[in-house]
């Protein structure tokens, strides 16, 4: 009966501190969300950014793909993929 409570005990932590990890990734902007936007945010939360992708436009142009590097243990540098819509064609 001990090794069961002492399982389900840890199987609940377990699962606590996944869930835990997972919020920082839940706060994290979703694609589709302005790039600029979401750059400075970053920035105002204390992280360095790396910005991805073809940047043929302005920052406030171009929307986001995804987000990396995101961590709740230490604010090191989170990588932003764009896209940029490049209006100089039309």
């Amino acid at each position: 009966m001990n090794r069961f409570i002492l399982g389900a005990a840890g199987a609940g932590i377990l699962a606590a501190t996944t869930l835990g990890l997972a919020v920082p990734a839940a706060a994290a902007p979703l694609g589709g969300s302005n790039a600029s936007e979401v750059v400075n945010a970053l920035r105002a939360k204390g992280y360095d950014v790396q910005i991805n992708g073809d940047q043929s436009a302005s920052l406030s142009a171009c929307t986001v793909t995804d987000v990396s590097g995101l961590s709740s243990a230490s604010k090191g540098t989170v990588y932003v993929g764009v896209s940029c819509n490049d209006d100089h064609d039309e």
